[in-house]
């Protein structure tokens, strides 16, 4: 029996999407999954453990609390913190035997007296700010980080690390290639200055797609993984070059009322959808709260028997009205589609996202956690 709202997460398409990926960047670099943000959605738990079946060598969080989670589940495979962690926090990076971006000398200290006192060593990424001005070491400043983590005990330098901000655009290869030229020269200089086996840190879904010959060890890849694109840039080039990625989610409601109101009846909070006609419409139990953004409200579409319905006032909290008009024999508890397919039609995440001037990776992020997901 399914609930008022559930997702559905096809393991075959995360499969797939792993193994094209895996082919594109080869068996010689390290391939790891950014299962963040709940797996973009997808469920954290549940993904891990299908990608460390399937041959990820690592997974990327954020947090130490999703760290946690992996471990606590019975994932083994090395974990990559590549977010803010807290001095409070430190402990459990060494107890739960996981990496960690580095960009701070005060929580590198701290972090080192941590792991000496534990008696574990604890691998270390240095993270170097190269042009998105997020975290990490500016590029004039890595050298001398790096030659203060060498001296504490407890720490091993394992890789350098950065973030492209323009890579999946195509339209500003002039700030990817000086970001590119900028890091490149600091894993130089950091291997000259002594660090043996330097893992070089910087590929994203995108880059390893379309730049392939960068000949970095790790690939941090995270939307491709579940079947999307970063960008029209790179679904097109992927379109062009029959590269193709399935998306694996779908997210689906019932139908809780059918009836029929009158022409000028007022639909939804203030008013702002007025039928002009005598409109039959539905209701459905689901809302913002789930992570159905509010801007739908008169432009979004769902599916109901294979037919589009639109949405009609505002997306309420728990609850929307859709505008049944046209579809034959609309019952409660019908299977209504907000994301994925049914008949011949399909709403997709890049869809909405245009509706709600937004990117895919919002509308995946912020799908309630708590939503049931099955996995088929």
């Amino acid at each position: 029996m399914k609930d008022l709202i559930w997702i559905e997460v096809s393991k075959s398409a995360i499969i797939n999407n792993f193994r094209r990926l895996r082919r594109i960047v080869g068996e010689g670099v390290v391939l790891s999954v950014a299962v963040k943000a709940n797996a973009y959605g997808h469920g954290i738990k549940e993904i891990s453990k299908l990608l460390a079946e399937n041959g990820a060598d690592w997974l990327a969080v954020n947090s130490i609390e999703e760290a946690e989670t992996l471990r606590n589940h019975g994932i083994k495979k090395p974990i990559l913190i590549m977010g803010f962690v807290q001095k409070k926090d430190l402990p459990k990076v060494a107890d739960l035997d996981t990496r960690i971006f580095l960009y701070d000398i005060s929580t590198a200290k701290e972090l080192s007296k941590i792991a000496v006192k534990r008696g574990k060593k604890v691998f270390v990424h240095i993270k170097a700010d190269t042009g998105l001005s997020r975290l990490g070491v500016l590029p004039d400043g890595v050298l001398s980080f790096a030659n203060e983590l060498k001296k504490m005990k407890g720490i091993r330098i394992e890789g350098v690390a950065t973030h492209f901000a323009t890579n999946d655009d195509g339209d500003d290869e002039g700030h990817f290639k000086a970001q590119l030229a900028s890091f490149r020269n600091i894993a130089n200089v950091l291997s000259e200055s002594g660090i043996k086996n330097l893992m070089i840190n910087g590929s994203n879904s995108a880059s390893s797609i379309i730049c392939g010959e960068l000949g970095f060890g790790i690939v941090r890849a995270g939307i491709a993984i579940y079947g999307y694109h970063s960008s029209e840039y790179v679904k097109n080039y992927c379109q062009k070059k029959s590269i193709e990625f399935l998306p694996a989610l779908s997210l689906k409601t019932k139908v809780a009322q059918v009836k029929e109101i009158s022409k000028g009846s007022c639909v939804s909070y203030s008013c702002d959808f007025i039928s002009k006609k005598k409109t039959k419409i539905a209701i459905l139990p689901v809302g913002y709260y789930d992570g159905l953004d509010r801007k739908l409200g008169n432009i979004g579409y769902v599916l109901i028997k294979g037919k589009k319905a639109k949405i009609i006032g505002r997306v309420c909290m728990n609850m929307t009205v859709v505008d049944a008009s046209g579809i034959d024999d609309v019952s409660p508890e019908d299977e209504v589609v907000l994301i994925g397919k049914q008949g011949g039609q399909e709403i997709t995440t890049d869809d909405i996202a245009k509706q709600t001037n937004t990117i895919n990776y919002e509308v995946l992020a912020r799908l309630r956690e708590s939503i049931v997901r099955y996995y088929t």
